[in-house]
């Protein structure tokens, strides 16, 4: 199973140069940068084109990263303009606002597939990402990219530079993951599994936003997930009875203790405001566990839900606590979505 899915992980570091404001929330300000730029250093006909009739949609970089096409004759998505990003954005996981020359700050990139190969591209992007400027429009300032860093799966081997500011030189790929890398090292889980989301999650389930997520839920969007990225980012399919593994999943009971954060981001490109709400906190899980791990801890670097590709969606694997959640009543059906 899944034995050509491959990914890789790369921490951003910068040194701010000039004062900046930035959001509480970052994953806006660095996927709207991240797709501007990427377009403006890669696309050789300009944004009308682009936007029209792309001369070369097969090699296009930014087509790659961002409008994935999916075939006319594609089994999966078939009727749907692009498949989904092949990278996930993890922003500086702090509330500071106000930055000052000498600050710094991190940003992660995961890379899914093919895209790995385009690795100088978009290490060149986030250099221009700091160079031109970035924070809250009208209050944008310049960064200094220092270094990129590979990162391992889980603390299985310590990260690795692989670009200086002062070298400029990409020496490599970095390391690239594969399900192996991802359960070697996994916690040990037996009946019982609790996972924490860091950032918004936005699920829909009949169609309504949700706010109290199911381990049937759960696994639906797991199983979506990483076929989607797997089959149109790997090239294979994902080889599992998923109507088995789903129902199986309906048995595994939950606690939950989530709360609902309202969000919305301005696009520029559409000239409208776009709803960028989801849940945070932690949920309980009990049950016949083990054929979903490899999909649970898989998600952890994928994340789960709409909006991953501005950090969305993350979640980790918590210590267990007793009694889970005293005073959430537990469930193991399908509820009312949130409005």
């Amino acid at each position: 199973m899944l034995q050509n899915f491959r990914f890789a992980r790369y921490r951003f570091t910068y040194t701010v140069q000039e004062p900046l404001k930035m959001p509480a929330y970052k994953g806006n300000v660095f996927r709207s940068r991240f797709g501007y730029l990427l377009r403006d250093i890669t696309c050789i006909g300009g944004e009308t084109q682009c936007k029209t009739r792309c001369q070369f949609p097969d090699r296009c970089v930014y087509s790659k990263c961002f409008e994935t096409p999916v075939p006319d004759d594609s089994p999966i998505l078939r009727g749907q303009p692009f498949a989904p990003h092949p990278f996930i954005l993890e922003p500086p996981r702090t509330q500071k606002l106000d930055y000052t020359p000498g600050d710094t700050f991190t940003c992660t990139l995961t890379l899914i597939g093919d895209v790995i190969n385009l690795l100088p591209w978009l290490v060149f992007t986030f250099r221009e990402i700091g160079k031109r400027r970035v924070g809250i429009r009208g209050k944008r300032g310049q960064c200094h990219l220092n270094k990129v860093e590979t990162l391992p799966a889980r603390n299985s081997q310590s990260t690795r530079t692989i670009y200086t500011a002062e070298s400029e030189l990409l020496t490599d790929d970095g390391l690239i993951l594969g399900l192996d890398d991802v359960m070697q090292g996994a916690p040990q889980v037996t009946n019982e599994i609790e996972l924490e989301f860091l950032t918004p999650t936005s699920i829909k389930v009949n169609g309504r936003w949700t706010d109290n997520l199911t381990f049937e839920h759960l696994v639906r969007n797991l199983l979506r997930r990483v076929r989607f990225l797997s089959y149109f980012h790997c090239g294979e399919d994902l080889e599992v009875d998923a109507r088995v593994l789903i129902e199986a999943a309906d048995a595994v009971t939950d606690v939950s203790d989530f709360r609902w954060i309202r969000a919305d981001r301005y696009s520029y490109r559409t000239e409208k405001s776009v709803p960028m709400g989801g849940f945070i906190g932690k949920v309980c899980f009990t049950g016949e566990l083990e054929p979903f791990l490899p999909f649970i801890h898989l998600g952890e670097y994928l994340h789960i839900g709409h909006h991953t590709a501005f950090g969305h969606g993350q979640y980790r694997l918590a210590s267990p606590t007793t009694p889970p959640f005293s005073g959430v009543s537990q469930t193991n059906r399908a509820t009312e979505g949130h409005s």
